[in-house]
C-alpha cells in the first residue's frame, strides 16, 4: 500500500516538473519570437490579437467535448467533463516540448484517473486529429478556390509523401499487430463496433461535426484578424489568404522540422497573394502566432482553476 502511494507521489511530482518545463518552453518561444513591441501598437494590430487571443482560449476549452464525446463512445464510460477539461488543457501546452507528440501523450492521464483503457483514450485522441484535418482541409479548400490547383503543384509532393510514408508505417503496423495481438485486436475490434451502436452514435456524430463548427469559427477569425491587420486587401483576397492559412496548418502539421508551422504559413500565404502585402500578412501571422502562445496558456490556467474550483466544491 505504501508501495502504491509512493508511486502515485512521483507521478504527480513528475507530472508538476513537465507542466514546469512546458511553461520555459513556452517562455523561451515567445522570446525567440523577437517581438518589437513598436508592431504591435496600432489599435488594428491590438484588436487583431484581442479577437485571436479570446476565441482560440474558448476553442481550446470547448474543444475538449469533442474529445470527450470520443472517448466516452469508445470506451462506453460517462467520463464527466470535470475530468477531462483540466487534463485536456493541460496537455495542450505540452506541444511546446521538444518532439509536439507529448501533447497528445498527456491526454492519456484521462485513462489513468478514470481507470479506462489506455487504448479507448489514445484511439479518441487519433479521431480527434483526423477530424480535425479533414474539415481544416475541406474549408482551406473551398476558402481558396481555384487556387488550390497552384498550391497543390507546389506542396502537393510533400502532402503524398507523408502520407505514403503513413500509409507504409500503418500497413506495416497493421501486419505485426495482428500476427503478434490477433485474439487481442479482435477482441477490441469487437468492443469498438459497440462505438456505432445507436445508443452511442450521437456522440460520435457530435465529435465529427464539432470540428466542422470548429473549423468555421476559426476560419472566421482569421478572416476578421487578416482584416484588421491588412485592410488594402479585398473581401476574395482575404477569404484567399484565411485559406491559405488553414491550409499552409496542414502542411505545417505532417512536415518533420516544422513546429507549429513556422516559416510555412508565411511562405504559403505570400505564394497565394504574391508580394502586394508581404510585411503586413507576416506581421498577421507572429500577431496570431503570439495569440495562439497566450490563449494556450491562458486556457491552462482557466483548467487548473476549475479543477481546483471543483475539488473544493466537491
Amino acid at each position: 500500500m505504501k508501495d502504491k502511494i509512493n508511486v502515485k507521489k512521483l507521478l504527480k511530482l513528475a507530472g508538476h516538473l513537465v507542466v514546469i518545463a512546458a511553461l520555459a518552453f513556452v517562455v523561451k518561444k515567445i522570446i525567440d519570437m523577437d517581438i518589437k513591441l513598436s508592431d504591435l501598437s496600432s489599435p488594428r494590430v491590438i484588436a487583431a490579437f484581442a479577437v485571436g487571443l479570446v476565441i482560440q482560449t474558448a476553442q481550446i476549452i470547448i474543444a475538449c467535448w469533442s474529445w470527450l464525446m470520443f472517448t466516452r463512445s469508445l470506451s462506453g464510460q460517462k467520463i464527466p467533463y470535470s475530468a477531462a477539461m483540466p487534463v485536456f488543457t493541460r496537455s495542450n501546452i505540452y506541444k511546446y516540448l521538444p518532439g509536439n507528440v507529448f501533447q497528445y501523450v498527456g491526454r492519456n492521464q484521462l485513462a489513468a484517473d478514470m481507470k479506462i483503457s489506455h487504448v479507448d483514450v489514445a484511439c479518441a485522441t487519433i479521431l480527434d486529429v483526423l477530424f480535425c484535418v479533414f474539415w481544416t482541409g475541406i474549408i482551406s479548400v473551398v476558402l481558396l478556390g481555384g487556387r488550390i490547383a497552384e498550391l497543390m503543384s507546389k506542396y502537393g509532393r510533400n502532402l503524398l509523401i507523408v502520407a505514403a510514408v503513413g500509409i507504409a508505417v500503418l500497413a506495416a503496423a497493421a501486419i505485426v499487430i495482428r500476427l503478434k495481438f490477433r485474439d487481442r485486436v479482435s477482441s477490441y475490434l469487437s468492443r469498438y463496433a459497440k462505438a456505432f451502436s445507436k445508443e452511442r452514435r450521437p456522440q460520435l456524430l457530435f465529435g465529427i461535426f464539432y470540428y466542422f463548427v470548429h473549423n468555421l469559427v476559426s476560419a472566421a477569425m482569421y478572416f476578421a484578424c487578416l482584416w484588421f491587420i491588412v485592410p488594402q486587401a479585398g473581401a476574395g483576397e482575404l477569404a484567399a489568404l484565411t485559406g491559405a492559412f488553414m491550409f499552409a496548418w496542414i502542411i505545417g502539421f505532417v512536415t518533420p522540422g516544422a513546429p507549429g508551422g513556422i516559416g510555412i504559413r508565411e511562405g504559403v500565404m505570400l505564394f497565394v497573394c504574391g508580394d502586394s502585402y508581404a510585411d503586413r500578412i507576416v506581421l498577421f501571422v507572429l500577431v496570431m502566432r503570439i495569440a495562439s502562445v497566450f490563449a494556450d496558456v491562458a486556457a491552462f490556467v482557466i483548467g487548473k482553476v476549475y479543477e481546483k474550483a471543483h475539488k473544493t466544491k466537491q
